[in-house]
Formats: structure tokens, C-alpha cells, sequence
């Protein structure tokens, strides 16, 4: 198989999702709007011993109306040996009283030791529904297209879960992750997971089956208006 030139299948990816939304967006909120500020943190841990970090994720993004950007982050297994370093853009493209879809489109750059320069785009869509004011539910699936031989085509479900809000600041659910990269097996991660939201974000904990053993994940999230 030809492998395009990066920058001609990044940019025409690009610039055609860009294409795309614009048929959906709403105009930019006015610039007396300050746009919405999201602060992500998520990091893991091994339930067994020896105990190590199985992740780290960092990300900053704004939303603009219906448009998000800037939208930049960080990620690695634990150690130091490959680090993804990704940027984004994306939009609201549907919202009612149900259901909404937001997608983005992801670059993503791999440092370290390991690495090998891999290059990849996520296609990241998240669908949210809401099934009555106390029941909701998440699903986001993400194909990675691979733009060097460095990155495998890989599949995950980041998360498909359903949550009931027993209290106003308190959440609980289940739901199911998996994963799959080149000609790895598929890889099963069901977990549990609960949410307090409080004024300093959303804190959100996962005890979470994984091949080999289990892991306790913390999800933080905050979002608020200004920088």
C-alpha cells in the first residue's frame, strides 16, 4: 500500500473535517464571551504489587461556542520510553435534550527512546445521552490512522459507560474500555466508576480489569469560563 506524504494526508484530513463542521457549527460566541477553559488530568495505577503508573495525561482546551480550540495534551504509559504529544481541533455537532456529539480530530507526535517518530491521527467522537435528568451515558470510540510505519492502525473504547447520579455531586456507574493496536489481541478493561463534583472539578475514579490484573484510575476534569 502507497503511503501518502505526511503533510498532504494531514492537511487534507484536516482541512476536510475543518469543511465539514462548518456546515454544523454555530457562529463563534462574541468576543464579550469568554470562551469555556477545560483542564483534563488522568493518571493509573497497578492494584497488584509492584504498584507502578500505568499512565499520565495532561490536556488544555477551549471551547468557543460550538467550536473547540486550542486543543493540546500529553500522554505516556508510565514511563518515559514513548510520549505522545497531541493537538486538536473540534466541534459541537449536534446537541438536543437527549443525545450530543462532539468530534474532534487529533494529531499526535511520539517522542522517546521507543518511539520511533511515530505519527498518527485519533478520531475522537463522544456521544453523550441522556436517558432521564439522573441517568446519562458516555461512549467515545477512537480509530488511530497511522501517518508513518512507526504507528500501528490501532482501535479503543476510551470509555462506554452508564452513570446514575444518586446524589447532585455524586455519580456512580459502570461501564467498558478495550483496546487493540496492529496485530495485538483485542484487550477487555471493564470497570466500575464514581464522580464527585465539587467546586474545584469533576473527580472521577475508576477500579478498572485489565489483562493481568487491576488498576485504580483517577479522571479529573475541570472546566470554567476565562483562561
Amino acid at each position: 500500500m502507497q503511503v501518502l506524504p505526511l503533510g498532504r494526508r494531514f492537511w487534507g484530513l484536516f482541512f476536510g473535517f475543518l469543511l465539514l463542521q462548518s456546515g454544523y457549527a454555530e457562529p463563534v460566541a462574541p468576543p464579550h464571551q469568554p470562551p469555556l477553559s477545560i483542564y483534563i488530568v488522568r493518571t493509573g495505577e497497578q492494584l497488584q504489587a509492584p504498584h507502578v503508573l500505568t499512565y499520565h495525561m495532561v490536556e488544555y482546551a477551549q471551547q468557543r461556542g460550538r467550536w473547540i480550540y486550542p486543543d493540546v495534551g500529553y500522554y505516556d504509559e508510565g514511563h518515559g520510553d514513548v510520549r505522545q504529544w497531541f493537538v486538536g481541533v473540534g466541534a459541537e455537532i449536534c446537541h438536543g435534550e437527549h443525545a450530543t456529539w462532539t468530534q474532534e480530530l487529533y494529531f499526535t507526535q511520539g517522542t522517546g527512546s521507543a518511539a520511533h517518530h511515530l505519527r498518527g491521527l485519533w478520531v475522537w467522537p463522544v456521544l453523550d445521552l441522556r436517558f432521564t435528568p439522573r441517568l446519562t451515558s458516555q461512549t467515545v470510540v477512537v480509530p488511530t490512522v497511522p501517518l508513518n510505519r512507526a504507528e500501528p492502525w490501532g482501535f479503543d473504547v476510551d470509555r462506554s459507560k452508564v452513570e446514575y447520579a444518586l446524589r447532585p455531586h455524586l455519580t456512580a456507574g459502570a461501564g467498558y474500555s478495550s483496546s487493540k493496536s496492529g496485530g495485538s489481541p483485542w484487550q477487555n478493561k471493564p470497570f466500575v466508576t464514581a464522580t464527585v463534583s465539587r467546586w474545584t472539578g469533576d473527580w472521577e475514579f475508576w477500579v478498572q480489569r485489565v489483562p493481568g490484573g487491576a488498576q485504580i484510575q483517577l479522571r479529573y476534569q475541570r472546566v470554567h469560563p476565562g483562561f
